[in-house]
């Protein structure tokens, strides 16, 4: 058996597929031939062993269908059967057919399985150029495709061996957590093989050179079927998840290479468009960075026997741990791809850390800054008690009735940063007075300053000043409202009367009247 290693101090382990020529007791000879030969029926049986496998991967000890060839010394074809349903026959734990053969003499033995029709090729030659496609990268409705040959073997025993391998490598991925900072969250979302091969050679080593034979995406495991990824044990590590692809041998790329860290090669690099790699796309959080919605943290690792070696074997199986440690963030640029993340906002304050309410329906508008700036950074807003206080989306606060309750402004990227405003509402008596009185009564050329003192100050203010023109405009006085808007200040000219306005809005309502005599 063949044994590959891989990244994290990981050992591959072999997938057994085997098929075996077994002998057939008490067979009579049909016929006697030159050195003692003799023309018999030899059964031929194929095993594939005993390998468990899960209900979501393929079955891959089927066999559904063989093409088996048999060769003389010379070359010449001496039988062939394509062998599937009621013709493939069964027994003893495996299936096999019957040729006759004669003893002492030397054949070559080739067979496929699970291609899902017949091979028709004359010569050896012509059987080793030629080629399985795969219609998509996880056709295995017939089973796994093998194949398995031996040659210039003399039939000395009624029995020849045979070994099927599969001809493709089983990947699985699983992942390790232990090393992760404890504020970390990472969710494997899909795991996919990308440089995934079309087809593959049935009896040599499968060397992709042209970018056009892979699928546009190769054999992909996502949302459900990765739920094994994303169970904890009590080591860190999860369970495990496996992908299939054609064999893809591109050879020792980066000779000399011992850190698996540096198993990338350069943007640059043309083999690069050759290489099979996985990519594994995560949810991310931690305290400085999160994955956008519908962006991922992106890892992409090279298989192969060495940090050096970009070998993908046929019949072999790749064990890839992620190991993530501290923030999980580094590495290369190519392998781990941080374009989807996003960093946290730092700080988030609001313009008021308390506000009083001294009346129901009063209203104030809270303001979020957030460093660092960042315009699409999007809010939103809470009350911990709606009937005391409710706050819009835009942080404008109402008070609903007498009490205290906190109004908080979260930011929206996952990150849990918040600020928090304490509203306390407590209705106080409303009331509206003038000064120096509601009737004034003065000389001509005395300056008089008239204002008006009312609760809430929240309440709107207006000051008459159709009534301050009228009376301007019969030359009574001249005037200048004050710079708080609740005062007014006369310059008589003139002896005579006039009338002054003032109005207090919701919740005071309330307007007074002030007549001015002048002498």
């Amino acid at each position: 058996m063949k044994q590959s290693n891989h990244i994290l101090r990981l050992t591959g382990l072999i997938l057994a597929a085997t098929a075996v020529l077994m002998p057939v007791s008490c067979l009579s000879p049909m016929e006697e031939f030159p050195d003692g030969g003799v023309r018999r029926e030899t059964a031929i049986r194929f095993c594939t062993g005993s390998m468990g496998t899960k209900a979501m991967d393929p079955d891959e000890c089927r066999i559904s269908d063989i093409n088996v060839f048999v060769f003389n010394a010379g070359g010449m074809l001496e039988g062939k059967a394509y062998l599937s349903g009621d013709g493939l026959l069964s027994g003893d734990g495996g299936c096999f057919w019957h040729i006759d053969l004669v003893s002492n003499a030397t054949y070559s033995v080739y067979a496929c399985a699970n291609l899902g029709y017949e091979l028709n090729a004359r010569s050896m030659e012509e059987l080793k150029d030629m080629r399985y496609y795969l219609a998509y990268p996880d056709d295995y409705s017939l089973g796994m495709p093998m194949s398995g040959y031996v040659e210039d073997i003399m039939l000395s025993e009624p029995s020849i061996t045979v070994r099927l391998e599969r001809l493709m490598s089983k990947i699985t991925i699983l992942v390790d957590r232990s090393r992760l900072d404890e504020n970390v969250e990472f969710n494997i979302r899909s795991v996919k093989v990308e440089g995934c091969p079309r087809s593959v050679t049935l009896f040599s080593r499968n060397h992709i050179s042209d970018p056009f034979d892979f699928f546009p995406s190769g054999f992909l495991r996502k949302d459900y079927e990765t739920d094994a990824l994303n169970t904890v044990r009590a080591d860190g590590r999860s369970g495990e998840i496996h992908l299939y692809m054609l064999e893809n041998m591109q050879g020792d790329l980066l000779p000399g290479n011992v850190d698996e860290t540096r198993k990338v090669l350069a943007e640059s690099d043309g083999r690069r468009t050759l290489c099979s790699y996985i990519e594994i796309k995560a949810e991310y959080m931690s305290d400085s960075m999160y994955s956008a919605p519908g962006e991922h943290l992106i890892y992409r690792l090279y298989p192969g026997n060495d940090p050096g070696n970009f070998d993908i074997v046929r019949n072999c199986e790749y064990r890839i741990c992620i190991s993530p440690a501290g923030s999980g963030l580094d590495g290369l640029e190519w392998r781990i791809d941080k374009s989807g993340l996003e960093s946290f906002a730092k700080t988030l304050e609001l313009s008021y850390s308390t506000l009083k309410f001294s009346y129901v329906g009063e209203t104030s508008r809270i303001s979020a800054y957030v460093t660092p700036e960042d315009e699409d950074t999007r809010l939103y807003w809470d009350s911990d008690n709606n009937s005391v206080a409710t706050v819009s989306d835009d942080g404008i606060v109402t008070a609903r009735s007498e009490g205290t309750c906190s109004v908080f402004c979260h930011i929206a990227d996952g990150s849990g940063t918040s600020a928090e405003c304490l509203v306390t509402v407590k209705p106080e008596p409303y009331y509206m007075k003038i000064f120096p009185g509601n009737f004034i009564r003065c000389r001509k050329g005395d300056i008089v300053e008239i204002s008006c003192e009312y609760f809430p100050l929240s309440a709107p203010f207006d000051v008459g000043i159709e009534e301050l023109e009228y009376d301007k405009s019969r030359g009574i006085y001249d005037y200048a409202i004050g710079e708080d808007g609740r005062s007014v200040t006369l310059y008589t000219k003139s002896r005579g009367s006039g009338l002054l306005y003032m109005e207090a809005g919701y919740p005071v309502n309330q307007s007074e009247l002030i007549m001015l005599v002048v002498d």
